[in-house]
């Protein structure tokens, strides 16, 4: 049952006799068994719908496609923002050429 230990399953007993009451505990008991049964069937079949769908080898190819296209769309994104930083990296300011073109005459 998870991370509960033999003590702390003793305790939410106690606490559910002193609730609940004796004649009353037996039958939140089946009502709480049915609803973990419950929850666990729908968990399975869940995780089984889930396998067979990425099993899928259309689905699989589709899925595969379309990170294929992402990957070369960031590609070319990251190109064209290379390229337009690229001159103005370069960029020269006309002054700075001027003062240098002064102190060489």
């Amino acid at each position: 049952m998870g991370n509960l230990g033999g003590g702390e399953i003793l305790v939410i007993l106690l606490i559910g006799l002193i609730v609940l009451g004796p004649k009353r505990l037996p039958e939140a008991s089946k009502q709480v068994g049915k609803t973990i049964r419950q929850v666990r069937q729908t968990s399975r079949n869940f995780q089984a719908e889930l396998e067979a769908a990425i099993e899928d080898p259309s689905i699989e190819e589709a899925a595969r496609q379309k990170g294929r296209e992402m990957l070369e769309n960031e590609k070319k994104k990251s190109f064209y923002n290379d390229a337009e930083e690229s001159p103005k990296d370069l960029h020269i300011e006309p002054e700075a050429v001027k003062d240098e073109d002064a102190s060489h005459e």
